[in-house]
C-alpha cells in the first residue's frame, strides 16, 4: 500500500496517518475524561481526609471544654466532696462515648476512602488498556530502545522500554514465553559455538610458572541481559542457582568493538580479567565481538513480543502515579502538528484533511477527516480538548 497527499503527491510517512490522529483524538477524550475522574475522586479523598482531622479536633476540643465546665460546676459547689465522685463518673462516661464515635466515624470515612481508592484504581487500569492500544503501535518515532532481560525457573521475564521523540518513554511487557527460542533459558552455544574465555592462572601439574585456564562457556545460560542501542551486557552462569562460575560481559558493538570481561569468584565478587595480562593476551574479541552481535540480534527479535502496556514515563515521573496524561497527550499533538500542517496544505478542501491511498493494482482510494469532526470530539474534555486542538494546528 502508497499513501499519497490529497494532491497526489507522495506522502513522505507512507502510513494511515489520518486514521493515526483520528484514533489519537478519541484516545485522548477517553483518557482525560478518566483522568478527570480521577483527578475529583483524589480531591475529594483529600477532603474526606481533612474533615476526619478536623472533627476529631473538634471533638477533643469539645471533650476539653466539657472537663472544665464540669469541673468549674464541682469547684464552685458547697458539696464538693458529693459532687466530685459523680464528676468523675461523667467525665469517664462522656470521654468514651466521645472516643467510639470518634473511632466509629473514622471507620466510616476510612472505608469510604478505600471505595474511592479503588474506583481510582479502576479508572487507572481503564486508562493503561487505552493508552497500550495506542502506543502498542509505535505512532510516535522511537529514539532508542532498551531490553531488560532476567531468568525465571524455566524461562525469562522481559521488559522493553522504548523512548520517543517528546522526552517520554513506555514500558512493555515482553512475552517471551510466545518465542520459541526464548521460551527456555538459552546457553552461550545458541548463539555461537565454542566462544572460550580465559578465567584465571592456573599451575599444570609438575610445572612452576602459571598459564591461563581456559573456560569453554558453551554450556554456560544467559541469566541477566541489558541492551541498549549498541551497549550490551550480559551475564553467563553455569547454573542459574549458583552466583560463582558466571562470566559478566559488558560491550560496546559500535564500529569500534569494546568488551570488559568479569569473572564471578566464589565469594561472589567480581574480578576483570583485563587486570591480568597474561588472560588479557587470551580473550579473542573477533568471537567475542560475534558472540555479541548474535545477542542483540536474537534479543531484538523479542520486540513484535511486546504485549502489556505497564507504564509511560514523562520526564522519568510516572503519567498514572502523577496524572499527567493531558500532558502527555500534549506532546503527541506537538509531535503531530507538522505532518498535519503538511497534509492541510495538500488538502484540495480546507474543510478536511485528506491523503490517498494506492494498491498495488495503481487503484487509488480517497481517505477524509473533516476538521470539524476533531473539533467536536475534542470539544467533549472542554477547555483541555481545545488546548490539544491549538497544539494540532486544526484550523477550521
Amino acid at each position: 500500500m502508497r499513501f499519497l497527499y490529497g494532491d497526489s503527491t507522495e506522502f513522505d510517512l507512507q502510513i494511515d496517518f489520518l486514521r493515526l490522529l483520528n484514533n489519537f483524538v478519541e484516545t485522548s477524550v477517553r483518557t482525560i475524561k478518566f483522568e478527570n475522574a480521577i483527578l475529583d475522586l483524589k480531591n475529594t479523598i483529600i477532603e474526606r481526609k481533612k474533615y476526619n482531622t478536623s472533627i476529631i479536633e473538634d471533638m477533643t476540643g469539645f471533650v476539653m471544654k466539657v472537663e472544665t465546665a464540669i469541673s468549674e460546676a464541682v469547684a464552685s459547689s458547697k458539696e464538693q466532696e458529693t459532687l466530685v465522685r459523680y464528676a468523675d463518673k461523667s467525665k469517664e462516661f462522656f470521654n468514651k462515648f466521645i472516643e467510639e464515635s470518634k473511632t466509629k466515624l473514622s471507620d466510616e470515612i476510612i472505608k469510604e476512602i478505600a471505595q474511592l481508592e479503588k474506583k481510582i484504581k479502576e479508572a487507572s487500569e481503564e486508562n493503561r488498556k487505552i493508552l497500550e492500544s495506542f502506543f502498542i503501535y509505535d505512532p510516535i518515532p522511537l529514539i532508542d530502545e532498551k531490553y531488560t532481560i532476567k531468568t525465571t525457573e524455566k524461562g525469562y521475564s522481559a521488559k522493553l522500554k522504548i523512548d520517543c521523540e517528546g522526552g517520554f518513554s513506555s514500558i512493555f511487557h515482553i512475552a517471551s514465553s510466545e518465542s520459541p527460542f526464548w521460551r527456555n533459558h538459552v546457553r552461550a552455544r545458541d548463539f555461537v559455538k565454542d566462544v572460550k574465555i580465559p578465567a584465571r592462572l592456573k599451575k599444570p601439574f609438575l610445572k612452576k610458572e602459571l598459564i591461563p585456564d581456559i573456560v569453554n562457556i558453551n554450556d554456560f545460560i544467559i541469566v541477566d541481559l541489558v541492551l541498549s542501542d549498541k551497549d550490551l551486557e550480559v551475564v553467563f552462569r553455569k547454573r542459574p542457582d549458583i552466583k560463582a562460575e558466571a562470566f559478566r560481559l559488558k560491550m560496546k558493538l559500535e564500529k569500534e568493538f569494546s568488551v570488559e570481561v568479569l569473572e564471578t569468584e566464589d565469594n561472589g565478587t567480581e574480578k576483570s580479567i583485563e587486570d591480568i595480562p597474561e588472560l588479557k593476551n587470551e580473550l579473542n574479541y573477533l568471537r567475542l565481538q560475534e558472540l555479541g552481535l548474535k545477542i542483540i540480534e536474537k534479543t531484538k527479535y523479542l520486540y513484535p513480543k511486546k504485549q502489556k502496556l505497564e507504564t509511560i514515563l514523562l520526564e522519568e515521573k510516572d503519567v498514572f502515579e502523577d496524572n499527567l496524561i493531558f500532558e502527555l497527550m500534549q506532546k503527541v499533538a506537538v509531535i503531530f502538528a507538522p505532518t498535519i500542517a503538511e497534509i492541510r496544505k495538500h488538502s484540495p478542501s480546507g474543510e478536511e484533511l485528506s491523503l490517498k491511498s494506492e494498491d498495488e493494482h495503481g487503484a487509488r482510494h480517497e481517505i477524509y477527516l473533516k476538521k470539524s469532526e476533531i473539533k467536536d470530539k475534542l470539544d467533549e474534555i472542554g477547555d483541555k480538548g481545545r488546548t490539544l486542538s491549538e497544539f494540532l494546528n486544526i484550523i477550521i
